[in-house]
C-alpha cells in the first residue's frame, strides 16, 4: 500500500475515488427516507430506487465501450460532473420544498446514467495507473476505504436527515462528485494510446467474443445477478421500511449499515493479506454469508443483533468484489477490461431493477418476511451453481 500511496498518479485517483464514495454513502439514506418522507409507499420506494439503477444495467455496456475507446480520465471527468449537477439541483427542489417524487426518480436517473460511464473506465483506469503486481492491493485498498466511507456517512446522513432534511445531503453529495473531477483533472497519467479501432458495434461485438469466451466470467457475473436481484434489491427496498415503521428509523437503518460496513472493512483488510491459489473458489463460496441477515431482519429481530448478523455479510461483499475484480483485470487483456466490466456489469445487475420493482408489490402481497426469506435461499443456492463451473474452482491468481 505504501508503494501504492507514494504515486501520484494513484493518490489523485485515489483521492477521487474515495470523494465519490462518500458522497455514494451520503445519499443512500437522503434518499430512501427523503422519498419515505415525501409519502412513497412500499412500491414507490422500489420505483425511486430502479429509476437510478436502469439506467446503470441500460447504458453500461455503451459505457464500458466508451472507456475502451476514448480517454478514460475525460469520461470520468464528464460523468462526476454531470452527477454534481443532478445532486446540487435535488437539493435546491428538497430545500425548497418543490420536490415531489417524480423529481426524485427522474434526477437519480440521469445520475444513474453517468455512473454506468464512470464505473467501466474507473476500472479501466485502475489498470492503466496500477501495475499488475499490485492491482489486488490496490482494489482492497479502494475497496477498503468505500466502505470505511460507509460505516461513517450513513450516520452523518441519518443525522442531518433527522435533523435538516434530505436537501442538505445531496448538496453535500454534489461538493463530493465535483471535488472527484477536480482531483481526476489533476490527475498526471499518459492517456492509453488508442490506435485507429473497430467501429463502436465491432467493439462491443469482440467484447462480447471475449466475454463469452471465459466461463467463469459468465459464472461469477451470474451469482451477481441472482445476489442483486433476489437479495440486495429486496432489502434495499424492504429494509428502511421495516426500519422506518418498526425499528426507529433513519439512525436505525443507519446502524445496520454500520455493521455491514465494518465487515467490509474487515473483508477488505483479509484481501490485502490473503493470497488463494483459486481465488474465485473463495469469492463464490462466501456470498452465503448474507442469508442470516435477510433471515434475521424477516423473523424481525432488534437493530443490535441486525447490526451484527450483517458484518459477515460485509466480510462476504468485500472479498468477492475485490477477488472477482482483481480476476478480471489479470486474466482480461488491459485493452478489455472496461469492455469486460461493462458487459459484466449489465448482466450482474440486469436482475437489480426487476428485484427493486417487484419487492414492494410482492411484500404488499405475501409479505415482507417472506420475500426476505426467499432471498437468503437464492443466496445459499448461488454457491453451487457457481461452484459447478470447472473454471471457477481452478482459475489461478496469476495467468499461466
Amino acid at each position: 500500500m505504501l508503494v501504492l500511496l507514494r504515486d501520484p498518479a494513484f493518490r489523485w485517483y485515489f483521492t477521487a475515488r474515495t470523494s465519490s464514495h462518500l458522497g455514494d454513502g451520503l445519499v443512500s439514506i437522503a434518499l430512501l427516507f427523503g422519498a419515505l418522507r415525501l409519502g412513497a409507499s412500499p412500491t414507490e420506494v422500489g420505483l425511486v430506487l430502479l429509476a437510478g439503477r436502469l439506467p446503470v444495467v441500460v447504458f453500461t455496456l455503451v459505457g464500458g465501450v466508451v472507456g475502451d475507446l476514448l480517454s478514460r480520465r475525460a469520461v470520468m471527468v464528464t460523468a462526476d460532473l454531470v452527477r454534481c449537477g443532478t445532486q446540487a439541483l435535488t437539493a435546491a427542489l428538497l430545500l425548497t420544498g418543490a420536490g415531489a417524487l417524480w423529481h426524485l426518480a427522474v434526477l437519480q436517473a440521469v445520475a444513474g446514467g453517468a455512473t454506468a460511464f464512470f464505473a467501466p473506465a474507473a476500472a479501466g483506469m485502475l489498470a492503466d495507473v496500477v501495475p499488475g503486481s499490485h492491482r489486488r492491493q490496490a482494489n482492497a485498498l479502494l475497496n477498503a476505504t468505500q466502505n470505511g466511507a460507509v460505516l461513517v456517512a450513513p450516520v452523518v446522513s441519518a443525522a442531518l436527515v433527522a435533523a435538516v432534511g434530505s436537501g442538505v445531503v445531496f448538496a453535500l453529495d454534489a461538493v463530493t462528485f465535483l471535488l472527484s473531477a477536480c482531483a481526476l483533472a489533476a490527475l498526471v497519467v499518459p492517456d492509453r494510446p488508442v490506435p485507429p479501432g473497430p467501429a463502436v458495434l465491432d467493439a462491443v461485438r469482440h467484447g462480447w467474443r471475449d466475454f463469452r469466451a471465459r466461463p467463469w466470467l459468465q459464472a461469477t457475473t451470474v451469482q451477481v445477478a441472482i445476489l442483486n436481484g433476489a437479495c440486495i434489491s429486496p432489502f434495499l427496498v424492504l429494509g428502511p421500511i421495516i426500519a422506518d415503521r418498526r425499528l426507529g428509523g433513519p439512525l436505525a437503518w443507519a446502524l445496520i449499515g454500520n455493521g455491514y460496513a465494518v465487515g467490509a472493512l474487515l473483508g477488505s483488510a483479509a484481501a490485502l493479506r490473503l493470497r488463494p491459489r483459486r481465488p474465485l473458489r473463495l469469492a463464490v463460496t462466501v456470498p452465503v454469508a448474507l442469508a442470516p441477515l435477510l433471515v434475521l431482519l424477516a423473523l424481525g429481530a432488534p437493530v443490535p443483533v441486525l447490526a451484527v448478523a450483517a458484518v459477515p455479510a460485509g466480510v462476504q461483499a468485500a472479498l468477492h468484489t475485490v477477488l472477482v475484480d482483481t480476476a478480471r483485470q489479470t486474466h482480461v487483456p488491459v485493452d478489455l477490461v472496461a469492455r469486460a466490466t461493462g458487459f459484466s456489469t449489465v448482466v450482474g445487475l440486469a436482475a437489480a431493477p426487476l428485484g427493486m420493482a417487484l419487492a414492494g408489490p410482492v411484500a404488499e402481497r405475501v409479505g415482507a418476511g417472506a420475500v426476505l426469506v426467499a432471498g437468503a435461499v437464492a443466496a445459499v443456492v448461488s454457491v453451487p451453481l457457481a461452484l459447478a463451473v470447472r473454471s471457477v474452482r481452478r482459475l489461478p491468481a496469476e495467468p499461466a
